[in-house]
């Protein structure tokens, strides 16, 4: 029932700042469509060092302070914004382990949560079925790059740097796990850039505002199957 009452504010919050195109695409996603996610994982035991960010990164708390830069939608385009207030609603439901990767001058690059194991309860509520839940790795979600970085190669390092600060943080977790949308062929890149390997492939089906999920063992040969040219073999 939450997650029906999210869709619902979700729409009319999209109404209200006339994202027409994003309730259009919403509506048909939630009736009737078939999606794919690509399931990466970071191993905490294996070292990686990432190809550095056309930008100086640090990795720091998501604060209260921070807060209100970080989730500003002054000067975003509609769809951002929409964007952008999904990740306020991670922040506001009081999720664990929220980074961020900040520039030299301190402007927020990149936003990751990297949720804990003791808040999978949490997870299984607010998010549904979407993440294989166990007791020592982290979910990764709610991924954000301002418009102004979208070009400054932060992904990889960004979500390199923020996954150590989490990791460093939860002595109970051994790695991490992201499901990034296979379309989204830049987000699974940069989670393979970020030290992430395929592991395995989520489908999500709707069917009248029903969804059901299943995961499947996957190779990039598999992604690449679906989504052709989405990344080559990675090793960590």
């Amino acid at each position: 029932m939450n997650r029906v009452v999210s869709r619902v504010g979700l729409l009319a919050k999209q109404i209200k700042n006339g994202d027409v195109a994003g309730v259009r695409a919403d509506l048909q996603q939630w009736m009737w469509s078939e999606n794919y996610y690509c399931g990466l994982r970071r191993d905490f035991s294996v070292p990686f060092q990432p190809e550095k960010a056309d930008v100086e990164l640090t990795a720091v708390p998501l604060t209260k302070e921070l807060a209100p830069t970080v989730f500003s939608t002054s000067d975003l385009p509609e769809r951002d914004a929409t964007y952008l207030e999904r990740r306020r609603k991670i922040w506001d439901a009081g999720f664990a382990n929220g980074f961020v990767a900040v520039t030299a001058e301190g402007k927020p690059a990149y936003l990751q949560w990297l949720i804990p194991p003791s808040q999978n309860d949490k997870v299984a509520d607010y998010f549904g079925p979407l993440f294989p839940l166990d007791a020592t790795t982290l979910i990764v979600e709610g991924a954000w790059i301002p418009p102004e970085f979208r070009k400054a190669n932060v992904m990889g390092e960004g979500l390199s740097l923020v996954t150590e600060a989490a990791a460093a943080v939860s002595p109970e977790a051994t790695g991490a796990v992201c499901f990034p949308e296979l379309r989204n062929k830049g987000a699974v890149r940069g989670s393979a850039r970020g030290g992430y390997v395929i592991s395995e492939i989520r489908t999500d089906r709707w069917r009248l505002g029903r969804r059901t999920t299943s995961f499947a063992p996957a190779t990039a040969d598999d992604v690449n199957a679906i989504a052709p040219g989405t990344i080559k073999p990675v090793t960590p």
